[in-house]
């Protein structure tokens, strides 16, 4: 599993932070019973999208409410069994059964999985009361949600170890002005045989080309590694080495008319992030 310890904080904070914030309200205002509400959802989304560091997380926010609520330890051991086991049946199954390893739900079998996985970890709390709780707000709110997390905002899943999501177009750019060609055939064959149109793969390209060429300008030598996953929206991501350099920034002095795509880039993309680590940049455009 490849992922950076500044993230694995990330994640556990995210998630912490979450459960708290669900967590506290509910248990003050007496809204629902104590062992139900909101954060009922947390572990079957946390736990899909970020495996044992939202187990984690989600059970550092279950003590740090229980600490502050004085909930008796005893309570608290409990929920934190039926968060990890939520969370890690979900994430560790969900993949068992995906031969992509991506997070979906484009088709009926895809759901299927969801609730057979979400029913399997909620009867293992062992408690009816919990078992329901999990279960229906793992559905009526969870589903929704990790449907709205894998579409629109495209977000990364942690994966296990035995599972490795394959990109359906890798290229790099450099530059020599064919390589920006030769990508530019590699994502033309991969959009014919996704099934992309002639509209938005020209959009895609117009995205690539407009950001390698400004990263190259600042970073002559650098090479710029795109990876793109075709699925309800198209996610494209770019990693480069050199110094801190963030292409979807306007410095004061540039042409604007020049720039207009990527005016567009900014405004009609899902997603526009950028991030930089230790001499490595990364991108990340959900158009």
């Amino acid at each position: 599993m490849s992922i950076k310890i500044e993230a694995r904080i990330k994640l556990l904070l995210l998630s912490a932070l979450a459960y708290v914030l669900m967590d506290i309200p509910v248990r003050v205002t007496e809204f629902f019973p104590i062992n139900v509400g909101l954060k009922s959802f947390l572990p079957s989304t946390m736990g899909l999208f970020f495996g044992p560091y939202g187990a984690a997380g989600c059970c550092i926010g279950c003590l740090i409410s229980s600490l502050v609520l004085r909930v008796p330890l005893t309570d608290a051991g409990y929920e934190c069994y039926c968060i990890i086991i939520n969370s890690i049946i979900l994430w560790y199954g969900w993949h068992f059964f995906s031969h992509s390893h991506r997070i979906h739900f484009k088709t009926f079998k895809k759901y299927a999985v969801y609730i057979m996985l979400l029913a399997i970890s909620s009867a293992l709390c062992f408690d009816v009361r919990y078992a329901l709780s999990y279960f229906s707000f793992g559905l009526i709110v969870g589903l929704p949600i990790n449907i709205l997390l894998c579409g629109p905002l495209s977000l990364e899943p942690v994966l296990p170890s035995f599972a490795k999501i394959t990109d359906d177009a890798v290229f790099t750019v450099d530059s020599d002005p064919e390589s920006l060609e030769r990508a530019n055939e590699v994502l033309e064959a991969t959009s014919e045989e996704k099934g992309v149109n002639m509209a938005r793969m020209f959009e895609i390209e117009s995205c690539i080309e407009e950001l390698t060429i400004r990263i190259l300008e600042a970073l002559p030598d650098t090479k710029v590694n795109v990876n793109i996953l075709y699925s309800d929206a198209i996610s494209i991501r770019m990693h480069y080495n050199g110094k801190k350099y963030n292409p979807l920034l306007i410095a004061k002095g540039e042409d604007i008319i020049d720039l207009m795509s990527l005016k567009i880039i900014r405004h009609r993309a899902l997603r526009a992030s950028f991030s930089y680590f230790v001499g490595e940049n990364n991108i990340h455009v959900v158009v």
